[in-house]
């Protein structure tokens, strides 16, 4: 490749005098601006102020000026992850985080162990939702439930109108826990989903 010449300097460049294959850089109407000439024709390349560009403070996020203020904004992670506040209250809570999980659960009088991942989990969990599939297969007309239908609930202790399905649902500052009852033979070892919501501070 041929070599550029590259001419820095602070007055207004003189495009008539430049050679094929030189550059020149000059400050331009308060910008820095390259200009380069080639088959007798002129090419600008405009700078940008490393101060402007760069995210402020080295976070591992971008986001409006607005983010955590009256439940207002948004905000992106290098990691991909995004949040955007629209979640209005009587008292602003921002940064509404959820968490899915799956699996299958314990037999009869055993617990289920989820670890949830949310840091401080007993002051910033807002609601643990938990799902268990049925394998009971009576007829409606008895009070019970179609076949491989799932409990659900989002309280403490689901479905009390029949000891084959009861189950109680439990969190910490670490894990989520099921539960399952001594006589709960309709929900041991089937499948569950769980969601766990939960704010991105101390509640309290």
């Amino acid at each position: 490749m041929p070599k550029i010449d590259h001419i820095l300097q602070n007055n207004p460049s003189d495009f008539s005098k430049m050679k094929n294959g030189e550059m020149v850089t000059q400050n331009y109407k308060g910008r820095v601006v390259s200009f380069l000439k080639s088959n007798n024709e002129i090419y600008s390349f405009n700078w940008d102020k490393i101060s402007d560009s760069a995210i402020k403070g080295g976070k591992g996020h971008v986001g409006s000026d607005d983010f955590l203020i009256n439940a207002r904004g948004w905000r992106a992670y290098n990691n991909g992850d995004s949040e955007f506040e629209t979640v209005k209250a009587r008292v602003s809570l921002n940064s509404l985080n959820w968490s899915f999980f799956t699996g299958t659960s314990a037999a009869k009088d055993l617990f289920t162990t989820i670890a949830h991942g949310v840091t401080n989990g007993k002051n910033r969990i807002l609601c643990v939702s938990v799902n268990i599939q049925s394998d009971s297969s009576p007829t409606a007309s008895s009070g019970s439930i179609p076949t491989n239908s799932f409990i659900a609930g989002a309280g403490n202790m689901q479905d009390e109108h029949n000891v084959d399905r009861e189950y109680v649902s439990l969190y910490d500052d670490t894990n989520v826990y099921i539960y399952i009852d001594a006589t709960s033979d309709h929900v041991e070892n089937n499948r569950y989903t769980c969601a766990v919501f939960y704010a991105d501070y101390d509640l309290y």
